[in-house]
């Protein structure tokens, strides 16, 4: 996975940094957006809607409101239109 992330940084001549954590996901990312400096923030979701996304909550919702940096959200499936 992370490999397929610095490729599509690489054809787009930026570069990407990646990082594995293991934790609840809103929290770690939220955090370490705080601690890194971090300007940008580019996720994945699954789009889910209704009762899915009430029950199981959204990750990368919780991004979004709770950092102050621009969270750019790709919807699962829709990766192949960035290459």
């Amino acid at each position: 996975m992370f490999d397929v992330v610095s490729d599509i940084a690489a054809a787009f001549e930026t570069s990407a940094e990646t990082e594995w954590q293991y934790s609840r996901p809103k929290h770690v990312i939220v955090q370490y957006i705080d601690d890194e400096g971090i300007d940008e923030v580019v996720m994945g979701s699954r789009g889910r809607s209704g009762i899915d996304r009430l029950l199981l909550g959204s990750v990368a919702e919780t991004v979004v409101r709770r950092t102050s940096v621009p969270v750019t959200i790709v919807r699962e499936g829709h990766h192949d239109e960035l290459a």
